[in-house]
């Protein structure tokens, strides 16, 4: 074996380590708000190694119905943030990338979109607040759907822009010479090609929106009306903290994120080799 390739090998072999060494300390703390959510409060106090298995965690956690309430909220958070985000952000960027609009448009939209991620979303809640106020939309899912799409929608349009921008000009020329319309173009030939790319914004979308927890607390008042992470947050008392009530919801909470993230890598890896081969 040559130098060059012994060095190569001991290069594989330090990646290979070091990405072991951050997966073993990222399923740590996993594993062991898993562990906690079977154990009574008791034993997590304790300082024995005890470990008698429970369900009465996630009983409680179910008693009253409001932590199903607050689960069925932060779904029908996401369906609507995830379903106005691909649709504004399908059709504008499309636009942005296929149609060429002027600059007086494309200019401050693309300022505008680069500019709101970088706001601290604690800025922003005395306008929204008085906003959703006026249009009677505090206290319910339709504020928190509005706001959570005007935080995620310009991820959503660059990043369609960006796969439509992959896909060869020549492809849409030819459907608008056979007769179709732009529509017709966008919906039979454009959207098949980037249905990867959809898929990895609607699953960076849902996530985003399945975690947001700033929003939900100050929009909401509590209880059935709040989304999964305010209510989890509910959990921390002044005077006491039921640990294995609070892990049990934490785990049953972190279960769509974790199957959304293999799902969006999955999309986000062929949508990006989709592009490398386009282009």
């Amino acid at each position: 074996m040559s130098d060059a390739q012994t060095a190569g090998t001991k290069r594989n072999l330090g990646v290979e380590i070091t990405l072991g060494v951050v997966l073993v300390l990222s399923i740590i703390p996993i594993a062991f708000t898993t562990l906690l959510a079977f154990l009574p409060n008791r034993a997590i106090v304790s300082s024995s190694w005890d470990f008698p298995f429970w369900l009465g965690n996630f009983e409680r956690v179910f008693k009253d119905g409001i932590f199903i309430a607050q689960i069925g909220n932060s779904l029908l958070i996401v369906l609507g943030t995830v379903a106005i985000c691909l649709v504004i952000g399908t059709l504008s960027g499309y636009s942005l990338s296929r149609l060429h609009p002027p600059r007086w448009i494309t200019i401050p939209a693309l300022v505008i979109a680069g500019f709101i991620p970088l706001i601290p979303p604690m800025t922003l809640l005395p306008g929204l607040y008085v906003l959703l106020s006026d249009l009677g939309l505090i206290g319910g899912v339709g504020g928190l759907v509005l706001v959570n799409a005007f935080l995620n929608l310009p991820f959503a349009v660059l990043l369609m822009s960006s796969y439509f921008s992959t896909i060869p000009e020549e492809l849409r020329e030819a459907g608008i010479m056979d007769g179709a319309s732009e529509l017709t173009v966008l919906l039979r030939i454009m959207l098949p090609v980037v249905r990867p790319g959809i898929a990895a914004v609607g699953v960076f979308t849902a996530i985003m929106a399945w975690n947001e927890f700033q929003m939900g607390l100050t929009l909401t008042s509590g209880g059935a009306t709040a989304p999964v992470t305010v209510g989890i947050a509910g959990l921390l008392q002044p005077f006491a903290v039921t640990w294995g009530e609070l892990a049990a919801a934490g785990t049953l909470a972190a279960i769509p994120i974790i199957v959304m993230s293999i799902f969006a890598n999955r999309q986000i890896v062929a949508g990006l080799t989709a592009g490398a081969i386009k282009g």
